[in-house]
């Protein structure tokens, strides 16, 4: 899992910062476990570009359009990417699930589930 990266689709951007911080999320799985957090708070024309390149997504549902989370899972379950949902923007919430989807990405490609 070198150079991974997980597009948090949704969310508040004003916690922008503390969502990025990753250090809790690499203690779950190891020091040395490379990765970016790169996000898009509204759907616009950069977000299909950027859902083309992630590994892995935490969609916050209750905080973006229905428009952006249907483009999000589709794009997820045709590129068999695993997939996780935040339902709040809450930093507790979207933590968990930035760290569920690191978990996923660190998988057997078998064992992996998306939405």
């Amino acid at each position: 899992m070198h150079g991974a990266s997980i597009l948090l689709v949704g969310g508040l951007e004003r916690l922008d910062a503390h969502y990025r911080m990753d250090a809790p999320l690499r203690r779950e799985l190891s020091e040395d476990a490379p990765f970016r957090i790169d996000a898009a708070y509204t759907d616009s024309s950069a977000l299909a570009r950027r859902l083309e390149t992630a590994d892995a997504i935490v969609l916050v549902t209750g905080h973006i359009s229905h428009a952006a989370a249907h483009k999000v899972r589709s794009v997820a379950r045709r590129r068999g990417i695993p997939l996780v949902s935040a339902l709040t923007p809450g930093l507790s919430a979207v933590r968990n699930a930035l760290g569920a989807a690191l978990v996923a990405l660190s998988a057997p490609h078998e064992m992996r589930r998306t939405a």
